[in-house]
Parts: structure tokens; C-alpha cells; sequence
């Protein structure tokens, strides 16, 4: 009896209920005084767990000369019980899902240092189906000595592309693969590259140690989208 009173406690009843409900399995059918003093419960109490077994399901009850006299219902019913909660646990996981999806989605930001990361997130980039990127410097060919060019005809044979260079890259190897290109003047000249694609923005500055920033943002992504889209325009 005491491994079925935890039982019951790991399915939810109380402690009091789960007495109640086991004394309710011994007696078979008995009244509320009868259960009252075989657990040394007041009545009050005992009327209060027997109306919360009721209304779980998990106890019936009929009235003789207008007193009621408890039965356990249906032990199936216990798993009725479980399978409502399932469906309520699901429902909840599908919702706590969703929320951290747009949590995921309003506030995603990485910061990342050195060559690895460097060509991990090339890795990333080289996969978009579209690919804006303003101020390329074609610095990538210094970094990424054995890969980049590799990663740059993936780029070129598997996405479209749009680059905004400044006024230097026409001196580099990236000026070579025949991209849309447009350049920048040459008081525009800097060494921020920003790369636009599938919802994301990653902020690189190849200076000594490559240092990059990744967003994830749905209006970020859509500000830097229509502010490239109005430059391109206006070079």
C-alpha cells in the first residue's frame, strides 16, 4: 500500500487524496464518518479531498437515506487523467517552443574572433541563396589563404550576389570573378564588411585578428536589405 501512495502522489493527487482513495479501494463502498475515523481525519477534510476525487474522475459516489456513499470509479480513469495532462504538456511545450523561437528571433547576437571562426561563418555564408555585402574589401584572400578561393566560387556558381566594394577592392583577386559589382568612392573607404542574407547579419573586420558579429533578426535584416537596396541604386 505504501508503494501505491507514492504511485498516486507521482500522478498528482495529494497525500490526503491518495489516502483517501486507498482507503476508498479497501472498504469498497463506505460513507464519509467511516473514512474519517480510519484515518483520523476530520470530516470537513475528508468531504473536501472526497469532492476533489470526484471531480478528478476518480471516485463515484450514491445517495442511501440521503447520505452519500463513495466507490472508486473506473481505475481506468486514472489514465484518462494522464492522457488529459498529455495533451495539456504538449500543448504547453508547443507553446514554450514558439516564445523561444521569437526570443531566439528579437535577440540573437554572437560575437566571434580569429581565423576559425572566421571561416566557420564563410561556411555559413557561402550556403545563402541571396547575398548582399556591403563594403567588401577582398581582404578574405589574406585570411583565408587555402579556402577562400574555393568558398568565393561556391559563392559565385550557387548564390546571387550583390556587392558593394570600396574604391580598394579593385585591386584584388575578388575583382576578378566577375560579380555585380559597384564601388564605393574612395573617402568611403573602411574596413567594416557587411554581409546581408537569409535573416542574418554578420559584421567582419579583417584587421590583424578577424573579428566578426552575427545578428539574427528579422528587422535588422529587412533595414539592412532596403538601405543596400536604395545605395545600390543611387551608385
Amino acid at each position: 500500500m505504501f508503494f501505491m501512495l507514492e504511485e498516486l502522489q507521482k500522478l498528482g493527487l495529494s497525500k490526503k487524496e491518495s489516502i483517501i482513495y486507498l482507503e476508498l479501494i479497501k472498504l469498497g463502498e463506505t460513507g464519509a464518518n467511516e473514512i474519517a475515523k480510519r484515518t483520523s481525519s476530520q470530516r470537513t477534510v475528508v468531504y473536501n479531498v472526497l469532492q476533489q476525487l470526484y471531480e478528478k474522475g476518480f471516485i463515484n459516489y450514491i445517495k442511501r437515506e440521503g447520505k452519500r456513499v463513495y466507490s472508486i470509479s473506473n481505475p481506468e480513469n486514472l489514465l484518462s487523467n494522464i492522457r488529459e495532462n498529455e495533451i495539456i504538456i504538449n500543448n504547453l511545450i508547443k507553446e514554450i517552443k514558439n516564445i523561444r523561437k521569437e526570443a531566439s528571433d528579437n535577440k540573437k547576437v554572437e560575437v566571434y574572433e580569429g581565423v576559425v571562426s572566421l571561416r566557420n561563418l564563410f561556411e555559413e555564408i557561402k550556403n545563402a541563396r541571396e547575398l548582399r555585402v556591403l563594403n567588401a574589401t577582398g581582404k578574405i584572400f589574406d585570411n583565408l589563404k587555402y579556402s577562400s578561393e574555393h568558398i568565393v566560387k561556391h559563392i559565385k556558381k550557387n548564390s546571387k550576389v550583390w556587392i558593394i566594394g570600396v574604391d580598394s577592392m579593385k585591386n584584388t583577386r575578388l575583382s576578378k570573378f566577375g560579380f555585380n559589382v559597384k564601388y564605393l568612392p574612395k573617402q568611403a573607404e573602411n574596413l567594416s564588411t557587411i554581409f546581408i542574407f537569409s535573416g542574418k547579419i554578420i559584421i567582419q573586420v579583417l584587421k590583424d585578428k578577424p573579428f566578426l558579429i552575427k545578428i539574427e533578426n528579422t528587422d535588422i535584416f529587412e533595414g539592412f536589405k532596403k538601405d543596400f537596396e536604395v545605395l545600390w541604386k543611387r551608385l
